[in-house]
């Protein structure tokens, strides 16, 4: 009886253990793979994209299809490795764009500076995600509110550009949306959610992603 007990005990930090290692293991392979499509696109795609800039639209289409789709692949083994490393492999191919503007407009320093300050952040709001006793997942239709809010924002900029302070507004508030997504996110981990770990990681990987996003634009706006 005691030994059954026990292993009532151990079962659940046991299976919560390798839920939570299989997630930052995916996000691992998930920045890796972003890494070398952003190394890929600078060396070796750079000038096709400037002469193509429409295929850049084929990739966000791709982007968008693996995001949507991904509770139907992210559980069927080898297939699912296959997308989601497509899937961030893809998405570093599309920042090359929007980094070589900055590199060119600030110099690499800013590039530099925008990662650091995304490690720092991405540390504190995961911790204090984790640590807190404070339940978050209140926060899920806010945010999700305000996502939706931001795209629609994004949209209209293209046709109707704004200002370097309207910049500088908006940047700012995706900074602070995303990591609250980071906290939000971590805590889902914590909790041992009915996802697969897969699906975490990519809310995660988005996560950081476009935090780093808007911080560079934020220190852009605020040098302009």
């Amino acid at each position: 009886m005691n030994m059954n007990m026990q292993q009532e005990q151990t079962m659940p930090f046991s299976r919560d253990y390798s839920f939570t290692s299989k997630v930052f293991f995916y996000f691992g392979l998930a920045i890796l793979a972003s890494v070398a499509g952003t190394f890929t696109g600078f060396t070796y795609l750079a000038p096709f994209f400037l002469a193509n800039p429409t295929f850049m639209w084929i990739l966000f289409a791709v982007e968008l299809g693996l995001i949507f789709t991904a509770r139907l692949w992210s559980a069927k083994r080898p297939l699912n490795y296959v997308l989601f490393m497509t899937f961030a492999f893809v998405t570093g191919l599309t920042i090359v764009p929007l980094l070589a503007l900055f590199m060119v407009q600030y110099g690499a320093g800013i590039i530099i500076k925008a990662l650091l300050a995304t490690t720092f952040m991405f540390a504190g709001t995961a911790t204090f995600g984790w640590v807190t006793k404070r339940n978050l997942s209140g926060l899920g239709g806010f945010l999700w509110i305000s996502l939706i809010g931001m795209i629609i924002v994004s949209i209209i900029g293209i046709f109707v550009p704004w200002s370097s302070t309207f910049e500088m507004l908006f940047s700012g508030f995706g900074v602070i949306l995303f990591s609250a997504y980071i906290m939000y996110d971590i805590q889902r981990v914590k909790q041992f959610p009915t996802m697969h770990p897969m699906e975490v990681a990519l809310a995660l990987y988005l996560d950081i992603f476009n935090l780093f996003i808007f911080i560079l634009r934020l220190m852009g706006a605020s040098r302009d």
